[in-house]
């Protein structure tokens, strides 16, 4: 698939990545859909997939999740955050079939226009569906792959998928009024969940797994059967499996347990 080089610029960010400068920032043409991306440091490369409602800065210094994962990996690595396709300034289109397998696709187009072979993933959240599933389409691309608080499509739960669809329908219908989706694009964010729950993967397919491989979550993030699902998830990937104890779903992104524990992971998987 073709896409095309954007105008790149240079901007001075101390604002959002609390004295993180000369970040580059910049945008491609992912078949037919704008992403924007930022990129800061030298070193190997590691790309970070935000969650629902998201965008690139929420790695960074952000007033809502207040990340630090993107300027400590940039100490010591090419650190690339992207705006997921349906959030941040990334195009938002509405129909579902622009999402799904385009939403993997778009992080190995990001790969090929900034020429790089092969990169560490993290994904939290919704992101972590996007380096889960890349774990099956493109393990080629991949150094690691960090999974935090979620993973690819894989035998969901009853409940799991009943509450998906019962956000997807208040999404379309635009009647969520929660401060995370204030200023969103409520219709592309169902669009992007529709299309996820188009992508499932098999036990067969995440048993052959050879890619380096870490699994994170809350021990306060879902309910017991959901927690059981990532240990599962983690044992056919052959990844570590991490427990950050007393964290939330919000609480595990921020936790500085998560950050050091995926520095160390990537750290240990350095080629």
């Amino acid at each position: 698939m073709r896409y095309s080089l954007a105008t790149t610029i240079v901007l001075s960010l101390p604002g959002i990545f609390g004295g993180m400068v000369h970040a580059e920032d910049g945008s491609f043409n992912s078949n037919g859909v704008k992403i924007r991306f930022i990129s800061e440091g030298k070193g190997e490369a590691v790309v970070l997939l935000h969650g629902l409602t998201g965008r690139a800065e929420s790695w960074g210094k952000n007033p809502v999740r207040n990340a630090k994962m993107m300027p400590e990996l940039a100490k010591n690595y090419r650190v690339i955050a992207l705006d997921c396709r349906g959030h941040g300034q990334s195009d938002k289109p509405h129909d579902p079939k622009k999402y799904g397998r385009e939403m993997i696709e778009d992080v190995v187009r990001l790969l090929d226009h900034l020429k790089i072979k092969k990169a560490h993933v993290v994904g939290y959240s919704m992101g972590a569906w996007v380096a889960g599933t890349l774990l099956v389409t493109h393990p080629d691309r991949l150094l690691s792959a960090t999974l935090g608080g979620g993973g690819p499509w894989f035998e969901p739960s009853k409940e799991f998928v009943a509450s998906t669809d019962a956000l997807i329908d208040a999404l379309e219908k635009g009647k969520i009024q929660s401060p995370f989706f204030q200023g969103q694009d409520q219709a592309a964010l169902a669009a992007v969940l529709r299309g996820a729950t188009q992508t499932p993967v098999t036990e067969e397919q995440l048993k052959v797994n050879k890619v380096p491989t870490l699994v994170a979550n809350g021990s306060k993030d879902g309910d017991a059967a959901r927690r059981k699902q990532l240990q599962r998830l983690a044992s056919l990937l052959g990844a570590e499996f991490k427990v950050i104890e007393g964290a939330d779903h919000l609480g595990t992104e921020t936790s500085p347990e998560f950050l050091e524990t995926v520095l160390a992971f990537i750290k240990k998987h350095i080629q």
